[in-house]
């Protein structure tokens, strides 16, 4: 059987990424919708008044809630589901016939509950981002090319500040070591990641002009088109807030493309890398001298090996490392 490409899996994922591209899209509309009623109330007098200010807070706090809801409730399954699917397909070369199943059953046994799922991906990307600035200083130091820790820290602000689809890349590991309870394959896989992070950078380099290019001219548009047709009836402050935050809402969803790309186009090099992993306790000690919230999780999933063994058993090609 020829194996399955990255634009195969993607193409064949892909109501996985309409699903989660609705969830800012949703939010960017109820937001708007939201502004409008509120300035409906707030007289075009008061617009630029401290019950104007107040209005505008009020609206900022409406956003931001319904954001929170939508993802806490539903979007999170959205995007852990898509990363179980793509696991499975890279990992087995077959995409599910029942995806929704898959994706069902997977994220109810990894994280039955928002709060869950909140906390474990505060630990992973909290970790990431630290460990990414000594990961930058040694693109410095080590490889001898002084500009490349300045482009990894400017495409990490362009694509989201923490180069998100590596916590993707950590989320499908999890999935892929199902054996192991949930912190230990969270520590397992952000040490593959401190290991293998040259492979993974080859092409963030060169996706960086096309997201500056797109996600600039993209965000400029929707700023003008929604501060233009706000601010007649909210006032400029208002206008231009609302162009801000819808903005950036839409290029949250257009992210989710590029997040899922990248994804695909890694993992198959993250796994491999990953299959041959030996790690020992002083390089993970190693890796909680560079951060604090790493340091946290390794001793969180130390602490999971006294718990009881998870009833879905290890696949016994998949070594552990933790325990």
């Amino acid at each position: 059987m020829d194996k399955l490409s990255p634009s195969q899996i993607f193409s064949k994922t892909l109501k996985f990424v309409i699903l989660r591209m609705a969830v800012p899209l949703v939010t960017a509309i109820i937001s708007l919708i939201t502004l409008k009623i509120i300035t409906g109330i707030v007289t075009k007098g008061d617009a630029d008044s401290k019950m104007g200010i107040i209005s505008t807070l009020i609206w900022l706090i409406i956003t931001a809630a319904v954001f929170f809801a939508i993802n806490f409730f539903v979007g999170y399954r959205f995007r852990a589901g898509q990363m179980a699917v793509i696991t499975d397909a890279v990992s087995v070369n077959m995409i599910p016939e029942d995806m929704g199943a898959l994706a069902k059953e997977s994220v109810d046994y990894r994280f039955p509950s928002g709060i869950e799922y909140l906390t474990y991906k505060m630990s992973v990307m909290r970790s990431i981002q630290q460990l990414q600035m000594q990961l930058n200083t040694f693109a410095e130091n080590r490889l001898k090319v002084p500009v490349l820790g300045q482009l990894i820290r400017f495409c990490q602000f362009v694509i989201g500040h923490s180069l998100s689809f590596t916590y993707d890349l950590i989320l499908c590991y999890t999935f892929w070591r199902d054996g192991k309870t949930l912190y230990t394959s969270a520590a397992d896989g952000i040490a593959v990641y401190w290991d293998s992070w040259k492979r993974i950078f080859q092409n963030v380099l060169l996706l960086a002009i096309y997201i500056i290019v797109g996600m600039t001219l993209g965000f400029s548009m929707i700023f003008v088109l929604v501060a233009a047709s706000c601010a007649p009836a909210s006032g400029s402050f208002a206008g231009a807030l609302a162009g801000i935050v819808v903005g950036y809402l839409v290029c949250m969803a257009a992210k989710v493309v590029l997040d899922t790309n990248l994804t695909v186009r890694t993992l198959d090099a993250f796994f491999e890398e990953a299959q041959y992993a030996d790690y020992n306790a002083e390089e993970y000690e190693n890796m909680c001298k560079y951060s604090k919230v790493y340091d946290k999780l390794y001793r969180k999933a130390c602490n999971e090996a006294f718990a009881p063994a998870p009833q879905t058993a290890p696949n016994p090609n998949q070594g552990d490392y933790i325990g």
